[in-house]
């Protein structure tokens, strides 16, 4: 078995041979399948295999996949573990990334992280990266970042539904009659300045909705969380140090709901009121410039005469 085998070496000193039998093991989907217990054991042993070998990221990785399930490790195992994902941490950038709509798939310079959840714990080597989420039905979202060894990056991905693309414009060479605007008058500034606000304000409604659906999802993360958290260390939790990396990301996420609800409720009151004041303008400001309608429809003449006439009918 290959548990049993990268045991083996790592006993003798031989961590590269253990590594890749700790892999094989995690990655093996013949015979029966490990139990939560086993794979958090063998991915802790596998970062303590990859961080003596100087692979930081991977030792990262691997000793924050066993640590999620620390209930499950025996209180040496945890101390070990823990003093270890410490130590590679130094060495590699730490990425707190949450994502909105939850089921968006997110890649990482351009490799997918895995399946969809509403936030991701990434390791990563320092310098420069990218992220992206897509999702049918919405536009991708890509947001850039520096990793700095030993440093947290915090990255939120907002999608937004796609524009509607409009219906295409009749054939101008179409036998419809011609309905043309008068150019005559040019609306007056009162009404050019109300379709800006209002323009304005229809935006900050749909952007403050979007702030707010954002501050929900991030909401639900947070219970979700604390409530593990209390599941696995009591209420008080994260008074001690017995969580540092799992009670960090949380303070993080519950500053982001917090931030994200507050631009929430300033987008939709200033769009509000922005509104309110344009739609009372049309009582205290009217616009008074008159704008015509000419009606272009081609008839033949009844007057003598083998020429066609056009008649042209102006509306008011």
């Amino acid at each position: 078995m290959a548990v049993k085998r990268g045991d083996e070496a790592r006993r003798a000193g031989r961590c590269a041979e253990a590594a890749v039998a700790y892999r094989a093991a995690l990655e093996e989907r013949r015979g029966p399948a490990l139990t939560v217990a086993e794979r958090a054991e063998v991915a802790g042993e596998l970062g303590l295999c990859e961080l003596a070998l100087g692979a930081h990221r991977d030792a990262a990785e691997h000793l924050h996949v066993s640590l999620e399930h620390r209930s499950a490790l025996s209180i040496e195992q945890q101390r070990r573990f823990e003093a270890a994902q410490e130590q590679a941490e130094r060495e590699v950038g730490t990425l707190f990334l949450a994502v909105s709509p939850r089921d968006a798939e997110v890649l990482l310079d351009g490799k997918p992280l895995g399946a969809p959840r509403p936030t991701h714990v990434v390791f990563v080597e320092p310098g420069p990266h990218t992220v992206r989420a897509r999702l049918a039905g919405y536009a991708d979202v890509v947001a850039g970042f520096e990793a700095t060894r030993g440093q947290p990056s915090r990255v939120t991905l907002a999608l937004r539904t796609r524009t509607p693309v409009p219906a295409p414009s009749p054939d101008p060479g179409s036998a419809v009659p011609a309905h043309v605007p008068a150019p005559a008058v040019a609306p007056g500034p009162a009404h050019a300045l109300r379709r800006i606000a209002l323009g304005t304000a229809a935006a900050g409604v749909v952007l403050g909705a979007g702030f707010w659906v954002a501050a929900g999802v991030l909401d639900g993360v947070v219970d979700e969380r604390a409530a593990s958290l209390r599941a696995r260390g009591g209420p008080g939790a994260c008074n001690g140090t017995e969580f540092p990396t799992e009670c960090k990301h949380q303070e993080f996420l519950i500053a982001r709901r917090d931030g994200v609800g507050a631009a929430a409720v300033a987008v939709l009151v200033a769009s509000g009121a922005l509104g309110a004041l344009s739609v009372s303008s049309y009582w205290w400001a009217p616009d008074t410039s008159l704008r015509a309608t000419i009606d272009v429809t081609p008839a033949m003449a009844e007057a003598p005469g083998p020429s066609p006439g056009v008649i042209l009918q102006t509306v008011w």
